[in-house]
């Protein structure tokens, strides 16, 4: 019984055993670590990532110039005007142009009426006649008909030439643009001239009737002429 009772009783006392060997007192944690194992660092902020920037260059003279070109090239300029639409410039030159050609059908006509009548007179002998009703010399007489036949021709050329000039202006539609921009510069000629009664032959008016005018310029600068002669005459007059 005694065994038996002892037998029962030692496997109850093995709990306590583990019991106190498991329950151990806590130590006590010191405020420094004595670890030798390495401290975490501080991770740094993450960046995010720059563009890498080219550094700057000064632009070479043919690389600006063909930048240069490539603008101007891009856009279109907007002060050209239609061909067909007639500007004052554009009317200036047009009457440039007449006064050459009419010019030089003058030269042709007096040149041809010479080539087409100087025969005529050689054969006719009006030298002769005309010497005997005038007195003249013969040769005087022949080459005052020779100077009034080239006369004749030379005052029919403007009209031959004025005749070609509106012939191709009728091509291009401008005869009647041209007549009223005429009677509208004419007007204002008429207009802003200086008085004519004021002139004198040594103090004459620059260009009266405005022949000189081949531009929208030159018309400002007769302008300017025509104030400072009218300025000039009535200082005289004070």
């Amino acid at each position: 019984m005694a065994s038996l009772i002892y037998i029962r009783a030692s496997p109850s006392a093995l709990p306590t055993a583990r019991h106190t060997v498991s329950r151990r007192a806590p130590t006590a944690q010191s405020p420094f670590s004595t670890s030798t194992r390495a401290l975490k660092q501080p991770t740094p902020p993450s960046r995010r990532p720059q563009a890498t920037q080219l550094p700057h260059r000064p632009l070479t003279a043919p690389t600006a110039l063909a930048l240069r070109q490539a603008s101007t090239s891009s856009t279109p300029t907007s002060t050209t005007t239609p061909e067909d639409v007639l500007t004052w410039n554009r009317f200036f030159d047009l009457r440039r142009k007449r006064r050459y050609l009419n010019l030089g059908s003058s030269l042709i006509t007096a040149g041809a009426t010479i080539g087409v009548a100087g025969p005529i007179i050689a054969q006719q002998d009006i030298d002769g006649w005309a010497a005997q009703i005038s007195g003249l010399d013969p040769i005087i007489v022949l080459g005052a008909t020779t100077f009034a036949v080239a006369a004749g021709g030379w005052l029919c050329g403007p009209s031959f030439g004025t005749a070609l000039f509106k012939t191709w202006a009728g091509r291009k539609g401008w005869n009647g643009a041209i007549a009223e921009k005429e009677k509208s510069f004419f007007a204002r000629i008429r207009r802003y001239r200086a008085d004519p009664a004021s002139s004198s032959p040594q103090n004459p008016i620059p260009d009266y009737y405005g022949e000189k005018i081949a531009s929208v310029k030159d018309y400002r600068r007769w302008l300017k002429d025509q104030r400072a002669f009218n300025l000039k005459k009535n200082k005289n007059m004070l």
